[in-house]
């Protein structure tokens, strides 16, 4: 006789192989590891090692909390009438429009691999299976990819958030009802953050012609990462707002509806602010619902018109740019090999959606950094005619840093690569214009804004001496970081395999945080030593060229078959930290 465990074994094993879970198991897998093209353009990633990446912010946040609330429990022991709640909703808001803009990056990130598209209609039309089942197949694995992003988003500062705020209480019931509201509201902000993506994108997609769609996705994409950015970098300031509801525009906020529904749920909300967690709940409900009626309709009348489709959007015939790649071609690009390396790579990025959003999501995480030190610099305090403050000189280096590593992430990930035979073809492998044309497109994306922008505003705010040596400074660093990253670059942006990735994806997380302290934080702090005597920035430069001789020591250090162009990626045991492989 089997045990009742080895008969719940046998029994879903054998429902497991019927065709709509099997299904449901290729949808979901779909959602994470892409389109599975057999060609190697989609990146390496287990399951695990992106569930275990999206629950980090939320980590991260909670364990920079634990100085906050430990300096308030040595004050509270002399202030008996301390409230937990009170103090721990700036926090909640945040964690409330983190887990929203993860979530929703999230769904715009992966909507291409949510519905549909002619490959799968290629492989699974042909089967004997009806239309309807993979509809309710992939709508299922919808739900269960929603929900599984909800849940791990904030998995990890469920527990950690309330642990911390909750310390000074005595009693674990007043912690179970703290972590269970907080779980609570931040898996429902999840979820209407992710249908709220999902119904977007399908009512557009229904509405508009298919080639229409496709020319405008990648703006809409774009606008919808703006506003999360947008909501993230806010949400120190909105917290203060809340009392003047229902007057103030904040209350238009989805993220205020939910931080509405926590202090409903705890009895700390005012009679405004319980209406709007109301809504959240009747919201939410709401946008499922549509959700489903919307990829229903959009199902119906995209999935039949998938053969008549092509997956390219047209190139327009703009000639706009024409000035300033001349300008370029004169005083910038040397060789016939950096005009066309230098077009190709700017137009890649601005025609594909995969590399756009890359840059774009490491953008946003520069503006949302760059935002909380902007907040805590000037909070409460007047911008003086002196010199700048740490904080303040750290603003272009946070955005240089994640512009930077973005573009060198973006690099990594192929584009056509059944195509790059037209490179393989012309080129002489022992062409050494590789780096100097990846470091021109990287500078690219930094030095005009910071001439255009910086400079300027440095200089109105504290004078022509200090604007120009931060200009110059930022505009150095950002040389020398983007000469640090391409160390062992040989290749063309866009034409070589991935390598794998999934064994080494932590170690280059820790590499990424460690090196944004040694260049923002140092630097930042450095720069301000100087700037106290402006003699001191002088040291800047005997500082630049000795990690540029160091830089050409190591390239020269290598051997030639090292040096060679290549279009396969393989593992490098030695480098593949510094190299900072994607």
């Amino acid at each position: 006789m089997t045990s009742p465990l080895g008969f719940l074994r046998s029994r879903w094993k054998e429902h497991s192989q019927r065709p709509f879970l099997r299904l449901v198991g290729l949808f979901i897998g779909r959602a994470f590891h892409g389109s599975g093209d057999v060609d190697g353009e989609e990146l390496d990633f287990s399951m695990g090692l992106v569930l275990s990446l999206l629950a980090l912010p939320g980590a991260f946040y909670s364990i920079l909390l634990f100085d906050k609330y430990g300096s308030l429990l040595q004050w509270m022991h002399g202030n008996r009438h301390f409230d937990v709640l009170t103090a721990a909703l700036p926090d909640e808001y945040f964690l409330i429009v983190l887990s929203m803009v993860v979530t929703g990056v999230v769904a715009v990130w992966r909507w291409d691999s949510i519905f549909p598209d002619r490959r799968d209609y290629a492989n699974l039309v042909p089967l004997p299976i009806s239309t309807r089942t993979i509809f309710l197949a992939n709508l299922t694995a919808i739900f269960f990819v929603a929900g599984l992003l909800a849940l791990d988003v904030n998995l990890a500062s469920a527990f950690l958030f309330p642990f911390v705020a909750t310390a000074s209480q005595e009693t674990v019931l007043f912690f179970i009802r703290f972590s269970g509201v907080h779980t609570l509201v931040v898996v429902l902000s999840s979820l209407f953050s992710f249908f709220a993506v999902f119904t977007v994108v399908g009512v557009l997609m229904t509405a508009l012609p298919y080639r229409l769609f496709r020319r405008i996705s990648l703006y809409l994409r774009a606008l919808m990462i703006a506003y999360l950015v947008a909501m993230l970098s806010t949400s120190f300031a909105v917290p203060a707002m809340l009392e003047h509801l229902p007057q103030t525009p904040v209350r238009f906020l989805p993220s205020v509806w939910f931080l509405g529904l926590c202090q409903w749920l705890r009895g700390r909300a005012g009679l405004s602010l319980a209406d709007l967690g109301k809504l959240s709940i009747l919201s939410t409900g709401c946008l499922i619902l549509i959700a489903i009626v919307v990829y229903a309709v959009s199902y119906g009348r995209c999935f039949k018109r998938i053969p008549e489709n092509i997956d390219t959007i047209p190139e327009s015939n703009r000639t706009g740019a024409a000035w300033m790649f001349g300008l370029l071609d004169r005083v910038v690009l040397r060789s016939g090999f950096q005009r066309a390396g230098y077009r190709f790579v700017l137009r890649t990025l601005l025609r594909s959606e995969r590399h756009s959003l890359v840059l774009g999501g490491f953008t946003g995480l520069g503006i949302v950094l760059a935002s909380q030190v902007l907040f805590a610099a000037f909070n409460g305090k007047d911008v003086g005619i002196g010199t700048p403050s740490a904080e303040i000189l750290s603003i272009p280096f946070i955005l240089s840093y994640c512009i930077i590593v973005g573009l060198r992430f973006a690099f990594g990930i192929p584009t056509e690569l059944r195509a790059n035979w037209i490179f393989r073809l012309l080129l002489d492998k022992t062409m050494p214009e590789c780096i100097p044309l990846a470091r021109k497109a990287l500078l690219t994306f930094v030095v005009p804004w910071v001439l255009a922008v910086v400079f300027p505003l440095h200089v109105y705010l504290w004078g022509w001496v200090d604007g120009t040596l931060h200009a110059i400074v930022v505009s150095l660093w950002a040389a020398l970081l983007a000469d640090i990253l391409l160390v062992r670059f040989r290749k063309i942006p866009f034409t070589c395999s991935y390598p794998p990735f999934r064994d080494s994806a932590i170690v280059v997380v820790v590499s990424y945080v460690i090196g944004f302290f040694v260049y923002v934080v140092l630097t930042s702090q450095l720069e301000y030593w100087m700037l106290l005597k402006q003699v001191r920035i002088l040291l800047v430069v005997p500082l630049a060229v000795g990690i540029w001789y160091g830089l050409s020591r190591l390239r020269g250090a290598l051997i030639d078959v090292d040096k060679e162009l290549i279009f396969e990626e393989k593992t490098s045991l030695g480098f593949e930290v510094l190299d900072l492989r994607t």
